[in-house]
C-alpha cells in the first residue's frame, strides 16, 4: 500500500467515525455544558447502530432531567426531533427550564471544640448556601467538603456529619438544606522526632514552633518542612503525623531526613563590558560539625577585578532567622579611574525581621593601598555598619512583578583605630511591573551619601564612582564623577542615578528594551548628571538573563555608541 494510499484510509475512517450533530437549545453555557457531560447521546459517532441510537434518543429525557436537577432545575420541559441522514443522524432538543428550585431553609449547625475556633471559621473557604440562592448541588458538596478539610488544617481529625439532607418540594420549587458537623475535640501535638546522626537535635529543634501539648496546624507543619528544605543541610525532608493517638488525641511528628552532599564545588566564567571576560571557582562546606557550622569561599577573576572571599557561619537558638558570620577577603581592582587593593577581616550577624526584612550588622577591619589620579596613600579602617534588605519576586527566569529595596549605614572614627572619620548612607532600589502579558516596566535609583570633611582622606573603596552596565549606561566602567584640577575622575561623597526601561518580549525567551539612565557622582551640591538613552536585546539563558545594550551619551554627542553586555538576575 502506498503512502497516499494509507492517508486516503486513515481520513475515510475519520469521517466514518465522525461524530453526530447532537444540538440543545434554551440552555446557557453553564447548563448545557453538564448536559452534554452526561447525555450519552451527545457522545454517540455516525457509525453507531441504529437500533443503539434509538435507545439513548428514547433515554435521553431521562438523562437531560438527571444532569438538570444537580443545578436546580427539576421540571424541564422538553422537545425532541430525531432525524437520519444519508451518512449521519442528528438529534435536537430544545428545553425550557422552566423556574429553578430555590432555597428555603438552612440550618448548618457546627458543634465540638470547632464551633468557637476562629482559626477553624476563617478555614471554611468555600460558598456557603444561603435561603433564596438556586439549589446547587455542587456548591453543597464544596461545602461540606471545605469543612472537611477545614478540620483536618486545624486538628480536629474525628470530625464527621451527624446529618447531612437536602430535602426537595418539587411542587413549591423549593428546596431545605440541614447540616450537623461535629468536630469532636481538638488534636494537640505529640513529640518532634527528627533522623539522628545528621545534626544536633537541639539545632533541628530550632526549625520549628512546635511543642508538645500545643494545639495541632497543620500551618506549623508546613512551616517547618520549607524551614527545613530551604536550610541546604538536606537532599530530601519527609514528615509524618500518624499514626494518630485517638484516645489521648495526640498527633505524633516524624521527620525523616536524608542529609545533602557536604562539599559543594562550583565554577563558572563569562564576559560583561564592566569586567571583561571572568572566571569563578566556589566550594562550600554545608555540614562541617554537627552544630550546623558552614564555610564557603570565592574566587573570582577578570582584568578589571579580582576577589577572594571566605566566610565561616554558624546559627543561631533560631536558625530560621538568626546566623553569625566571620569573613575574610581580598580585592584588588584597576579600572580607568582608580586602582586599590583592599584586604578585609569582619564578624556580622544576619538575622530576619518578621517576615519580609534582613537586618545585618557587621564590623570590619579593612586595609587599602590605593591609588587615585595623582593621589597614592593607604588607608586602614575599622568600620562598623547596619544594613537591611527587602526583595520580592527574585528569580533566575524573566521577573513578572517583583522589587528589591535595601538601605546600608555605616560609619568610621579615628577615636577606633581607623585613620580618618566618615559616616555614610547608601540605598538601592529596582521595581519591576508587568504592563500585560508581554511588557514589564523597569526603574531603578542608587542614592548614596557621605558626610565628611575632607574628599582626599578616604580610600577608593569608599568613596563614589558610576557609570557602566548596571548604573549608567553609554560610559564606561566607574568614569563619571567629580574631577581634579588636571581633568582626572577623583570619586564624590554623594552619588545619584536613576534608569527607566520598558522591554517586550517577541519569543518566549526573548525580549527587546529601550531605556534612559541618567546620574553621576558628585561632592556637595555641585551636580553634574550624566544621561544614556538606548536599545537592547535579552535572552533570558537558562542561567539567568544575557542582556545586550547600544547606548549614547547624550552630553557627549561626539561619543559613539557604546556597547555594553551584562548578565545576571532582574532582581
Amino acid at each position: 500500500m502506498t503512502r497516499a494510499t494509507t492517508t486516503v484510509v486513515i481520513m475515510l475512517a475519520g469521517l466514518a467515525c465522525a461524530r453526530a450533530d447532537v444540538a440543545f437549545s434554551g440552555l446557557d453555557d453553564r447548563l448545557e455544558t453538564n448536559v452534554r457531560a452526561l447525555v450519552p447521546l451527545a457522545t454517540a459517532d455516525c457509525d453507531s447502530a441504529r437500533w443503539r441510537i434509538d435507545r439513548l434518543y428514547r433515554d435521553a429525557d431521562k438523562s437531560i432531567r438527571k444532569a438538570l436537577e444537580p443545578l436546580g432545575y427539576y421540571a424541564p420541559i422538553i422537545s425532541k426531533s430525531l432525524e437520519w441522514g444519508d451518512s449521519c443522524w442528528h438529534a435536537n432538543f430544545d428545553i425550557e427550564t422552566g423556574a429553578p428550585v430555590k432555597l428555603r431553609l438552612v440550618n448548618i449547625e457546627i458543634g465540638g471544640g470547632a464551633e468557637s475556633d476562629r482559626d477553624f471559621q476563617s478555614r471554611i473557604t468555600a460558598e456557603r448556601p444561603v435561603p433564596g440562592d438556586i439549589l446547587d448541588h455542587g456548591i453543597y458538596t464544596k461545602f461540606k467538603a471545605s469543612l472537611i478539610r477545614a478540620a483536618d488544617h486545624t486538628g480536629y481529625f474525628d470530625a464527621d456529619f451527624g446529618r447531612s439532607v437536602v430535602t426537595v418540594d418539587r411542587d413549591a420549587l423549593s428546596a431545605d438544606i440541614d447540616i450537623h458537623f461535629d468536630s469532636g475535640q481538638k488534636y494537640q501535638f505529640g513529640n518532634v522526632d527528627f533522623t539522628a546522626g545528621i545534626l544536633r537535635q537541639r539545632l533541628l529543634q530550632g526549625y520549628t514552633d512546635i511543642r508538645p501539648g500545643e494545639p495541632y496546624s497543620a500551618r506549623a507543619i508546613n512551616e517547618l518542612y520549607e524551614a527545613l528544605s530551604g536550610s541546604s543541610y538536606f537532599n530530601s525532608v519527609s514528615i509524618r503525623t500518624e499514626p494518630l493517638d485517638t484516645m489521648a488525641k495526640i498527633v505524633p511528628v516524624n521527620v525523616s531526613l536524608t542529609p545533602s552532599k557536604r562539599r559543594v564545588y562550583s565554577f563558572g566564567g563569562g564576559y560583561t563590558t564592566d569586567t571583561g571576560p571572568h572566571g569563578k571557582l566556589g566550594f562550600a562546606d554545608r555540614r562541617i560539625n554537627d552544630r550546623g557550622h558552614q564555610f564557603d569561599s570565592r574566587l573570582f577573576l577578570s582584568p578589571v577585578r579580582s576577589e577572594l572571599n571566605g566566610s565561616y557561619r554558624w546559627p543561631r537558638r533560631d536558625p530560621r532567622k538568626e546566623w553569625f558570620s566571620i569573613v575574610a577577603g581580598m580585592q584588588t581592582e584597576d579600572t580607568e579611574t582608580s586602582e586599590h587593593d583592599t584586604y578585609k577581616l569582619g564578624i556580622s550577624r544576619t538575622r530576619n525581621i518578621g517576615t519580609k526584612w534582613l537586618e545585618t550588622r557587621y564590623a570590619d577591619i579593612m586595609y587599602e593601598d590605593y591609588v587615585i589620579a595623582d593621589q597614592r596613600s593607604t588607608s586602614q579602617l575599622v568600620i562598623i555598619g547596619a544594613s537591611i534588605e527587602r526583595a520580592k519576586g527574585r528569580a533566575l527566569s524573566r521577573v513578572s512583578n517583583g522589587y528589591r529595596f535595601s538601605i546600608d549605614l555605616r560609619g568610621a572614627s579615628d577615636s577606633l583605630g581607623s585613620d580618618t572619620s566618615f559616616l555614610q548612607l547608601r540605598s538601592r532600589m529596582k521595581w519591576i511591573r508587568s504592563i500585560g502579558d508581554k511588557t514589564r516596566v523597569l526603574l531603578r535609583a542608587d542614592l548614596g551619601s557621605t558626610a565628611k570633611d575632607e574628599l582626599s582622606e578616604l580610600p577608593a573603596s569608599v568613596r563614589f564612582f558610576t557609570g557602566g552596565d548596571r548604573s549608567v549606561r553609554g560610559y564606561e566602567f566607574e568614569t563619571l564623577g567629580p574631577l581634579d584640577a588636571n581633568g582626572e575622575v577623583i570619586g564624590g561623597s554623594h552619588l545619584l542615578t536613576g534608569s527607566i526601561e520598558i522591554d517586550r518580549t517577541f519569543r518566549d525567551t526573548w525580549a527587546v528594551a529601550a531605556f534612559a539612565d541618567a546620574g553621576s557622582a558628585f561632592n556637595d551640591a555641585d551636580m553634574d548628571f550624566s544621561t544614556g538613552v538606548g536599545l537592547g536585546i535579552r535572552w533570558y539563558s537558562p542561567v539567568g538573563p544575557i542582556r545586550l545594550d547600544l547606548a549614547h551619551p547624550l552630553d557627549n554627542p561626539d561619543e559613539n555608541v557604546r556597547i555594553h553586555i551584562s548578565l545576571g538576575p532582574d532582581l
